[in-house]
Parts: structure tokens; sequence; C-alpha cells
């Protein structure tokens, strides 16, 4: 059965540091793709859009509210709600329990402006882990379009966080990403090829389509090579930003494709057999 909706990948260079810049330029990313494609049902934006990447502690303390706190859920939220379409945007969010805890996060805010949830990176990647704390759910988000989970940037790397949305029901993954150049003789990797290369099995092992909104620039020091995707069922391409430049990607995706591939040649769900898949979750 079809199932459309429309999407969208801001590919953006935040400021580091710089929180009202960052969220003012986020509104205007809004406002330009809802006037110039208004039948969009999801905007998706890179990790840790409203703060930058190399931030310190100190910054990242300073910038840092509880979610319900955080004025860019406010403001996003009142765009979401103008437009009447789903926003997914990396924030660092302030643990409302424990007020010294932070989380590199994103927050989803629903069609009608109010904040569905977050969801907290659960393999937080290098220097991030001096100042936020992994989290450690997977929690499933639906809107009309249907169930969808998060990851953030290195989430990607692991083949489980994915597998479990699909079980949980995820008809779409959705990604938010500060996937970074390195080019050194410490770290001799093409990163841009990674990146390419785990967003396209993600999909592939899961039979759902997966977009990704990664960043671009340099902020202080560390570059970003962008190269937001959209990725079919099968590991396809349908759209990417490859360049290292600002824009944005835009698809109208069939996420009944899904039970069609499933159902197809590609019976992966079918022909599991997790009684033999006990090494995988060993220490």
């Amino acid at each position: 059965m079809e199932q459309y909706v429309n999407v969208s990948c801001v590919q953006m260079e935040p400021r580091t540091a710089d929180y009202e810049y960052n969220v003012a330029k986020m509104e205007r990313f809004v406002h330009r793709i809802m006037e110039e494609r208004p039948e969009t049902d999801l905007i998706v934006f890179p990790e840790l859009c409203t703060t930058g990447y190399v931030c310190t502690r100190e910054e990242f303390d300073a910038m840092t509210r509880t979610a319900a706190e955080d004025p860019s859920v406010r403001r996003l939220g009142a765009l979401a709600a103008q437009y009447g379409t789903v926003i997914v945007y990396g924030f660092s969010e302030r643990d409302p329990d424990d007020p010294g805890v932070l989380y590199n996060a994103a927050a989803v805010i629903g069609k009608d402006g109010t904040l569905q949830g977050t969801y907290r990176k659960v393999h937080p990647f290098d220097t991030e882990k001096k100042w936020c704390k992994a989290g450690s759910e997977y929690p499933m988000f639906e809107a009309d379009f249907g169930k969808f989970g998060v990851m953030i940037c290195w989430d990607t790397a692991f083949p489980e966080v994915a597998r479990t949305y699909a079980l949980k029901g995820a008809q779409l993954l959705v990604v938010c990403t500060n996937w970074e150049i390195t080019e050194s003789e410490e770290w001799p990797m093409d990163t841009a090829a990674d990146w390419d290369l785990v967003t396209r099995a993600r999909a592939f092992d899961n039979l759902l389509h997966l977009v990704s909104a990664n960043r671009v620039g340099v902020d202080r020091g560390l570059g970003f090579f962008g190269h937001s995707n959209i990725i079919d069922p099968v590991g396809k391409a349908i759209e990417s930003l490859d360049e290292p430049v600002e824009g944005v990607i835009h698809a109208r995706i069939d996420l009944g494709l899904t039970e069609k591939r499933r159902k197809e040649y590609y019976t992966i769900f079918e022909d599991r057999r997790p009684d033999t898949y006990g090494e995988v979750v060993k220490r």
C-alpha cells in the first residue's frame, strides 16, 4: 500500500556557541522550505545545530536548558504549528531530574507545535564524552505519515540501533549528524565515504527509508563535509547534497515500499534467527 511522505533535509553551518544566530537561521530555513514546498511533512536539521559542535563544557552549560524550557522548542514549535509540519533537530538538553547532566539530543516537534519528546544520543563520540552523558533508550515517535526512530551521528555506525527501531515498528529512520572531515596522518580515512556507506547500510539492513541532515563549515578547526541524503529501502540514494555548502534536499518517498520489499526478494525479517544471535549482546 502506498504511503507517501514529503521530506526536507537541511544542510547548514551553525555558528559556534551562538545560540540566537543559529535558531534564527533555522527559522529562516523553515520559512523558505514551507514557502517553496508547502506540502512538506517533515523537516530534519543537523546534530547540535542550535549550539555548534566544538563548544566547551562551560559554553554548553550556558546554552543548555531542559527541553521544556528551551527557547528553540517554543520558536520552532510555533513554525511547526503555523505550517503543519514535523521538525526534528539536534540540540543540547539538560536533564530535568539531574540539572548537572547534559545530553546530546534531538527534539521532535509535532505538526501541532508541541514537543513530542527527545532522543538522547546513546553513542557519544570522542570529545563529546567530556560534556554529555550517554542516553540509554530508543523512543519511537509517531506522525500522520507513520512511525519513526531518530539516530544522532555516531549511532548510525551501530547496526543494533537501526535494527532496534525496525523491530519496534519504525517505518522511517531519521538522522541528525555532525559527521566530520578527518585528513590527518593519525586518522587517514575517507569519512565522507564512511558516512555514505553507513547510511546506505542501515537503510538496507532494515529495508527502511533513511533521511539525514549533516552540517557543513568549520568549527574551531574541525571541518564538516555535508553529504545529507535521502536513501531508499534497498540502500540507494534518492537525493543527496554532496558539496560542502548550505542547502536543502527534498524527496517524496513511499514508506509503503518497506512492506513490499520485505515480502519480495528481501525476506530479511522473515528469515531472521534471533535464537542464534546471543553473541551480539554479550559484553
